[in-house]
């Protein structure tokens, strides 16, 4: 059985490094719109270790990623980075 809890979003601004979450938590999806090929990194506390890298291709667009299962579990916290141009919204619980 599987514990039920709120998935909650925050804004990962561009062309910086955004803390998503100060705590434990795992990511469920992420909202992704960018210039021709902009990145987004998900990382487990502030310079840690990737989880979700993302590179965009070589157009503008939007791209909506979902996390299968339980989603992707971050230890430490849910750090963003996001290339210039590039933003995220990322969900998490």
């Amino acid at each position: 059985m599987s514990m039920q809890y709120d998935v909650k979003s925050t804004p990962a601004a561009a062309n910086t490094t955004t803390t998503i979450f100060a705590g434990p938590a795992r990511i469920k999806g992420l909202t992704i719109s960018y210039p021709s090929g902009g990145t987004v990194i998900l990382n487990d506390g502030t310079g840690g270790t990737a989880r979700f890298s993302f590179t965009a291709p070589a157009a503008i667009g939007s791209i909506y990623v979902a996390i299968p299962g339980e989603g992707i579990r971050c230890d430490t916290n849910i750090s963003a980075v996001c290339a210039a141009s590039t933003t995220a919204v990322v969900f998490y619980g």
